[in-house]
């Protein structure tokens, strides 16, 4: 089973030091077997932090015993790195079993339920089960507030994870609501221009497009993007990012100040073979006629673009009815920006592309070759 496609933030949860076990309980084979898995998780190599968790897991049931303290904390390592590794379905009984010996050894409020919460809120979120997944933060976000306090950065972790499910649910108020209670926390710890609040400020940008509130959006997406470049150089894929945004909005405003942005983004895309790809396709005002009908067609039309991914030598193949659309295609697609066709390593002119635009009541749909876009 797949996780579906929400944003968790990972917490490398090392829940467990060697060191708290005193030498007489565990062999070396045990602690050498627990250290490689600890160094393996950290550097991101998570199959084989998971080969090691489950010899470590295993190594504890015979050392310790099943129900030991320390076995139950291996269980939860084991839970852990298999979910990043999406395999869910053996995690779940695993977690599962832990999380009562958790329960009955140090009751709900103990710290190491707060991974337990998260890894289960991921369980859930797999099986699309969001109102349960939320329910699991929520407990993660209890205990954190209890045992370390309601601005722990932490707690803005988890907050723009319910966000992100929020979102899922369509409660777009309840993510925004999240979004604001998780940026006041990472402004106190870390101030108002740091690059650590900029993804939430962000995301509120995200929220505002989604509620086609345009100005505001523009206002979130210019915040970050002011942070981004005062604190990163002009080639960092997080600020490229940032103006991808600016271009977005832009687009959707129908406002040529998204060429720039665009332009950013491509100068300083990694070049892979290939074709050129669209990236900031900007749609045509539909056309109206005075009676306020709007009409039906299509538009071919043909280009070349240029190592720099924009739109060159367009021009009108045919078109349907008459040539309704012709003006509204041409002065849309003139504006159009793509990733440019690579051969052999290098950035190339690619000749003779052609797209079909298809103006149905309201909608307009873009067909590039065999694309739909």
């Amino acid at each position: 089973m797949r996780l579906i496609n929400i944003c968790f933030i990972g917490m490398a949860y090392l829940l467990l030091s060697v060191s708290t076990v005193s030498a007489q309980e565990i062999s070396t084979d045990f602690s050498k077997t627990y250290k490689a898995y600890n160094n393996a998780y950290s550097r991101g190599n998570y199959p084989r932090a998971a080969e090691l968790a489950q010899k470590s897991f295993d190594m504890a049931k015979k050392e310790l015993g099943p129900d030991h303290e320390k076995t139950t904390i291996m269980a939860i390592n084991l839970a852990h790195v298999l979910i990043i590794l999406r395999k869910v379905d053996e995690a779940a009984p695993i977690l599962s079993s832990a999380r009562k010996k958790i329960l009955k050894m140090h009751g709900a409020e103990h710290t190491n339920m707060i991974t337990i919460h998260e890894d289960q809120a991921k369980i859930y979120a797999s099986k699309k089960e969001l109102d349960k997944s939320r329910k699991e933060l929520d407990s993660a976000i209890a205990i954190i507030t209890k045992t370390r306090g309601a601005d722990d950065p932490e707690i803005a972790s988890f907050l723009v994870q319910q966000a992100t499910l929020d979102l899922a649910l369509d409660k777009i108020d309840l993510a925004q609501q999240d979004y604001e209670r998780a940026l006041v926390i990472l402004e106190k710890k870390y101030g108002k221009n740091s690059v650590s609040t900029a993804s939430t400020i962000s995301a509120l940008g995200d929220v505002e497009l989604r509620k086609q509130n345009f100005p505001k959006a523009e206002e979130y997406f210019k915040q970050t993007l002011k942070i981004f470049e005062d604190n990163l150089v002009e080639d960092d894929p997080v600020l490229l990012n940032a103006h991808a945004r600016m271009a977005k909005i832009f687009i959707a405003m129908r406002d040529d100040r998204f060429k720039g942005h665009a332009d950013r983004v491509i100068k300083f895309l990694p070049d892979e073979e290939g074709e050129a790809k669209p990236l900031f396709i900007m749609q045509p005002q539909y056309p109206v006629f005075k009676d306020g009908k709007k009409p039906q067609g299509w538009a071919l039309i043909q280009f070349d673009i240029s190592t720099s991914g924009k739109v060159e030598k367009l021009k009108i193949v045919e078109s349907r009815p008459g040539n309704l659309f012709d003006k509204v295609t041409l002065d849309s697609a003139v504006k159009w920006r793509f990733k440019p066709k690579v051969k052999e390593g290098k950035r190339v002119k690619q000749l003779n592309t052609r797209a079909r635009l298809v103006f149905a009541k309201d909608n307009i749909e873009v067909h590039m070759g065999e694309i739909k876009i």
